[in-house]
């Protein structure tokens, strides 16, 4: 993959954390529970976006870069960089810490 493709894939994930933040969570928000990095509900959508991106770099190792055998590394460190963008774009403005 080239750097446009990755660019392309961050801005993906950062826009769907963005998009959870701001149609699911912000209108389940409880005023005495802040969402932290250790919510239970962020931890949830964090899971299983890796899970999804877990499928999806494999699709795009196998599919579009021709990787004949499973390509774990690419998989895994995809899938963990995917999934930390999404983050940012899953807290909120406010401190996670």
């Amino acid at each position: 993959m080239n750097f446009l493709s990755y660019v392309i894939l961050g801005g993906l994930s950062y826009a769907a954390g963005w998009a959870i933040r701001n149609q699911v969570l912000d209108k389940q928000l409880e005023s005495d529970t802040p969402y932290t990095l250790k919510h239970p509900a962020i931890l949830g959508y964090l899971g299983g976006f890796f899970i999804i991106m877990l499928i999806i770099s494999w699709m795009i190792g196998r599919y579009m870069l021709g990787h004949i055998q499973l390509d774990l590394m690419f998989i895994i460190i995809n899938s963990i960089v995917a999934t930390f963008v999404f983050s940012f774009g899953l807290k909120p403005e406010k401190s996670l810490i």
